[in-house]
């Protein structure tokens, strides 16, 4: 009973947490906005107000939940493959999906470099792009998982990330007018992303959380082995090619967002795991919730530290997900398979 209502107290905390950094991103910035510039009518007639109005509904409410999507679909994927491959390692960036989603849009930047202001061109790369690299890792992960351990699978996942990325450098160094262009969207950046991203991610995104959480039951099952699942009745080789289709379209709905940020799919689970425990039931929905708060309060932080620029969210995942991941190397809880 007591371990019920601390979780439930827990859960009262994150969704405090996640409201928190819902208002800081929509009323903090360069510009602070209240709450009456937006609701009150006596206003109305105010330029000032105008102004607020615009930037709020134009600029700080889509790219909000440009994050906040973006930071649901990080998380939930990173413990979709920490559960399917028993790993607590796996995580999109680890798998190379998000350099695959890179990759995809940087080539088809480069194709089409008179097309390039046209956010379609840049997110339809992108999809391409990371559905290619999952479906390269489905392909191996049929022959590797059958004979080796699932360590091997992310290894080449890494591997294949960077040669990704080894790529996309060298497309950039032939094409340098694309260069200043691309270059803070490949760090992880929401700056300047719109309606217009919101619009083309929003399908995809939920189709990719709905896959995800129709598969739950089953990766509850894939806790006790492969073995014991396939005698439960699960088909694994179905299971897998779920897991890497969904995967890969919520991480290339991701990067369409906001670029290449990492270690949103390895924080949050990890987090949601010590807090509540292992269960599918609760790390799937709590890591969506604690990884969107995470991205919110960065991309925020992001927007304020030097304004009126800003830094990349990208960058401040990398400073906060390093030592995280190091630390998992070194601690005996963090290597215990999922």
């Amino acid at each position: 009973m007591n371990e019920k209502k601390s979780d439930f107290a827990a859960v009262i905390i994150l969704i405090l947490l996640l409201l928190l950094a819902l208002s800081f991103s929509l009323f903090c910035g360069v510009r602070k906005i209240s709450l009456s510039d937006i609701f009150s009518p006596v206003k109305a007639l105010s330029e000032s107000v105008k102004l607020s109005r615009h930037i709020f509904f134009n600029i700080r409410l889509p790219r909000t939940v440009l994050v906040l999507i973006a930071g649901t679909l990080l998380a939930l994927s990173g413990s979709v493959f920490q559960l399917y491959f028993r790993n607590p390692l796996a995580e999109p960036g680890i798998m190379g999906l998000s350099s695959g989603a890179t990759l995809g849009a940087v080539i088809a930047v480069c194709c089409f470099p008179k097309l390039i202001s046209s956010v379609y061109i840049l997110n339809l790369g992108a999809f391409l792009g990371a559905l290619l690299s999952g479906l390269f890792v489905t392909i191996l992960s049929s022959h590797i998982l059958a004979r080796k351990s699932t360590a091997t699978l992310l290894l080449c996942g890494t591997a294949l990330g960077t040669l990704y990325s080894a790529f996309t450098s060298i497309l950039l160094s032939v094409n340098d007018k694309q260069l200043h262009s691309m270059y803070m969207w490949m760090l992880g950046s929401f700056s300047g992303r719109g309606w217009t991203e919101l619009k083309f991610i929003f399908i995809p995104a939920v189709i990719s959380v709905v896959l995800m959480l129709f598969i739950s039951p089953k990766l509850n099952v894939l806790v006790g082995g492969e073995l014991s699942a396939q005698s439960l009745g699960i088909n694994i080789k179905r299971l897998r090619f779920l897991v890497i289709v969904s995967g890969s379209l919520a991480t290339s709905a991701a990067v369409c967002a906001g670029g290449t940020i990492g270690f949103v799919g390895l924080i949050a689970p990890h987090v949601v795991r010590i807090i509540f425990g292992p269960s599918p039931k609760k790390l799937m929905p709590l890591s969506m919730c604690l990884g969107a708060t995470i991205l919110l309060f960065s991309d925020t932080l992001c927007r304020i530290v030097i304004a009126p620029a800003e830094l990349s969210v990208g960058m401040i995942m990398s400073i906060l997900g390093a030592p995280f991941f190091i630390s998992l190397l070194f601690t005996r809880r963090g290597l215990k398979n999922v």
